[in-house]
């Protein structure tokens, strides 16, 4: 297989740069949203203490809060809990979960992200 050259502009990898760092920031507010959810409904990771509210985790199950997201999907009835917040668990959710979640994450969000759950986008 062939190497290929890409060439960047500074003003692209300054873009690449922003756009990278502002989706690990969104996923940040989004863990942070899971791991208040969690907390207000009383799961802990195996520790059994509330999660720490800082937006971090994992993908191997280490983490408290991956630990926690597995026990509230096998709750809910995910076929496998993996410890990751996806498709399976969003939809297995119930309305009313899912409608606190909603509301946390905006909470977590900008003002725009605020009005527009206020709006129900």
């Amino acid at each position: 297989m062939a190497k290929k050259i890409i060439r960047l502009t500074e003003n692209d990898l300054t873009n690449l740069v922003k756009r990278v760092i502002l989706e690990q920031n969104m996923d940040r507010q989004f863990i942070r949203a899971i791991q208040r959810f969690l907390n207000n409904k009383k799961i802990t990771g195996d520790n059994r203490q509330p999660l720490t509210v800082d937006g971090k985790t994992d993908i191997n199950q280490t983490s408290q809060t991956s630990q926690a997201i597995s026990k509230y999907q096998t709750g809910i009835g995910c076929r496998r809990p993996d410890g990751v917040w996806g498709e399976e668990t969003w939809s297995k959710m119930s309305p009313q979960d899912r409608k606190q979640l909603q509301d946390l994450v905006a909470d977590e969000g900008g003002l725009m992200d605020r009005f527009l759950n206020w709006i129900g986008l």
